[in-house]
Order: C-alpha cells, then sequence, then structure tokens
C-alpha cells in the first residue's frame, strides 16, 4: 500500500498566501534606506566643509589682521587660509577660492568651495568668512592714529 499523499490546499488558499512577501518588502525597501543613508553622509560631508571653510577663514583673518598696515598681508592670509584647508583635507573643498578684503579699520578672508559629492547630481557650494579689526599700535597718550593713517 502506498501512504496517502497530503491535500493540497485550494487554488484560493494558494493564490493568498504570505509565503515571499518579506524579500519582496526588503527589495522595495533597500533603494530607500540606501538613499537615506547617502542623504545623511553628504549632509554631515557638507557640514564638515562649513567647519574647515569657517576654521581656514579665521586663521587666514587672524593673519591679515596681524600684518602691518600696507606691506603683503594679503598673499600671507591666503597661503595660510589654503594651507590650513588642504592640511585637513586635500580634497574637502573642490575649486576651493580664497579672497581677502579690507575696509574701515577691518580686514576679512573668505573661504569658498564645493564640498564632496557623495550623491551624484548634487552640488553644495560652502562658503564662510571671517573678520575682524586690524590690530595696530595705538599710544595712550596723545590723539593717537587710525590704523590706516599709519602708513602714510
Amino acid at each position: 500500500m502506498r501512504p496517502r499523499e497530503p491535500a493540497r490546499p485550494p487554488l484560493r488558499q494558494r493564490i493568498r498566501s504570505d509565503a515571499g512577501v518579506s524579500s519582496m518588502e526588503w527589495a522595495l525597501l533597500t533603494p530607500v534606506l540606501i538613499l537615506v543613508m547617502l542623504a545623511v553622509v553628504q549632509f554631515a560631508m557638507v557640514y564638515h566643509a562649513r567647519h574647515v571653510a569657517l576654521a581656514a577663514a579665521q586663521s587666514g583673518a587672524r593673519v591679515a589682521r596681524t600684518q602691518p598696515v600696507g606691506g603683503g598681508w594679503r598673499d600671507q592670509a591666503v597661503a595660510k587660509a589654503t594651507d590650513d584647508v588642504r592640511k585637513v583635507g586635500p580634497n574637502l573643498l573642490g575649486g576651493l577660492q580664497v579672497r581677502t578684503g579690507e575696509g574701515d579699520d577691518e580686514r576679512w578672508v573668505e573661504v569658498s568651495g564645493e564640498a564632496v559629492r557623495v550623491i551624484p547630481f548634487m552640488t553644495f557650494h560652502v562658503a564662510q568668512r571671517s573678520r575682524g579689526p586690524i590690530e595696530c599700535f595705538r599710544p595712550d597718550v596723545g590723539d593717537g592714529i587710525a590704523c590706516q593713517e599709519a602708513a602714510r
């Protein structure tokens, strides 16, 4: 005698079965999860690039503010800011630009560039500026002199 085969469920029950649904959900959800993780990493890189640009601008401005009026303070400030960005990460800011300026007894340094791209087709421009008063000698006695007039 042959053993009796188990009865197969009706066709309608086999069609409504949940078998394989879990793997299908993961297959649909995985690209969304990867995109969310890439977005988090992208914004972390932009945040980090902003901090690096600000630190470089501050160190460049520190050099600019302490140099004597006139002279080649611009080149020294640009070199310091560029060097600071390159020390932290040579590829962190693409298209690095360092600008300097002076006005009303103040000097400023601006560092800008494009943050590292993690998500294709998304570019984030980063720009940070630091400024402060020019540090120069002003005597305690007498009228004193403005920083820009001292060079004349």
